[in-house]
């Protein structure tokens, strides 16, 4: 009996999903945090049809599969300079400006539901350029900046979140950040303390302070104490993060024309011993006003302005154990990879890179990996469930030999991601009975 082999590589980008084109994805100014294995961005200011856009468009970045899905619009105004953080499985944006003036509202995101729901408004003043953090079940935003008949306005209160708390939550502040009244710092939390530091004081064109400082807050006693400089130069509009809730990371930014402006640097914190350790620089372009997270042991950073007429819309991540930055596929984009996928063993195309065929799916045994190249790298696979931990991985394979995997798999959906040299490309794969 003839055995009909159909084309089996699965998009996990669709075309509809998307919803805009790439080349409108470039930005600054925007909001970035994570939910568990996933990644997120959203709002900002993009280069569009008119250069002053504000953007309310949100989504999720799954590292798993390098690969960027557009979720529900966020549920207020457009915006930029606002602040994300996520307590538990939800994730919360609030505060910024746009057109309208500065934004007091705040909202909570289901990645179950995909829905936005408002929340209590932030309890102070709004305002653009705030910096926000959560520790455990509470979320926290202060300093920031807003302007009062025409004058700046630096701010240095601080404020508690509690979604337990009421059917919006409840909003309560707490004791002042102790550094200067500042805009554009960095926050982050690593175990039950939450870091803030960096950041700029604006008085007007001629008169502004930029800042390395750096601060701890203890929630339980309310206080903050004073730490270990940022290792750095003096910036604002930096991004910061943590990694596997052990040590921070403070990187790119803005400074002073004296210390080089723009940055690609990037620092680890320690805060068992209160140090900072220079890292690799940031893999891509220097810039300010970048967006970044942490996942596991991983750190992400992207968009940003790289200078004042260029947006950036690229994505990179950065590895603890090895300290190697990688550029992963540009915000919203689609998957970088070129290999093709076949609808039979004998199609040929001369102008693919590769084709990929994988055969029986769905399968109660093996799957079989075929790959039609030129290319002599070898070819690793790892597969994920479905909620993106890596349960095996193939190294080494040789692209001439029909590669099979997948005896020791459960039942159950999988998506194996496929990886020769710079060129990758994902297939969802069915277990069954």
């Amino acid at each position: 009996m003839a055995i009909i082999i159909v084309a089996l590589f699965i998009s996990l980008f669709s075309e509809e999903s998307l919803g805009t084109n790439v080349t409108t994805l470039q930005r600054y100014g925007a909001v970035g945090f994570s939910i568990g294995a996933k990644g997120y961005i959203g709002t900002g200011y993009g280069y569009y049809t008119d250069p002053y856009c504000y953007r309310k468009d949100f989504w999720e970045y799954d590292p798993s599969t390098d690969s960027w899905t557009q979720k529900a619009d966020f549920g207020g105004t457009a915006r930029r300079y606002a602040v994300g953080f996520s307590i538990g499985t939800k994730g919360y944006i609030g505060t910024g400006c746009n057109d309208s003036g500065w934004l007091q509202d705040f909202w909570e995101y289901n990645p179950t539901s995909n829905i936005w729901t408002r929340k209590a408004d932030f309890g102070g003043t709004g305002r653009e350029l705030a910096t926000g953090f959560s520790i455990f079940t509470k979320g926290y935003i202060g300093t920031g900046l807003i302007y009062t008949s025409g004058t700046p306005n630096n701010l240095n209160d601080f404020w508690e979140y509690d979604p337990s708390i009421g059917a919006g939550g409840t909003w309560t502040r707490k004791a002042d950040f102790i550094g200067t009244a500042r805009y554009a710092a960095v926050g982050f939390c690593i175990g039950q303390k939450g870091y803030l530091g960096t950041g700029i004081n604006y008085i007007n064109s001629t008169t502004f302070t930029w800042y390395k400082d750096f601060y701890e807050y203890d929630p339980i006693i309310d206080s903050w104490t004073k730490k270990a400089d940022f290792g750095g130069t003096p910036r604002a509009f930096d991004v910061g993060f943590s990694i596997n809730n052990t040590k921070g990371y403070i990187g790119t930014g803005n400074g002073r024309v004296a210390d080089g402006g723009y940055k690609t640097d990037f620092w680890e914190y320690d805060p068992n011993e209160d140090t900072w350790i220079q890292k690799a620089n940031f893999g891509g372009t220097k810039r300010d006003c970048a967006v970044g997270f942490g996942i596991g042991t991983k750190g992400y950073i992207g968009t940003g302005l790289i200078n004042t007429a260029v947006y950036a819309q690229d994505f990179w991540e950065y590895n603890q154990s090895t300290n190697v930055w990688t550029q992963k596929t540009d915000f919203g984009s689609k998957h970088k990879g070129h290999l093709k996928d076949a609808t039979t063993i004998g199609e040929t195309d001369q102008l693919s890179d590769a084709k990929l065929i994988v055969y029986p799916n769905p399968s109660n045994s093996t799957f079989n990996f075929r790959l039609q190249t030129t290319n002599e790298q070898l070819v690793n696979i790892q597969i994920f469930n479905m909620i993106g931990r890596l349960v095996h991985e193939y190294k080494s394979l040789s692209p001439d030999d029909l590669m099979t995997i997948g005896d020791n798999l459960n039942v159950g959906v999988y998506i194996a991601v496929v990886t020769q040299g710079e060129y990758r490309k994902t297939v969802k794969l069915s277990k069954v009975n």
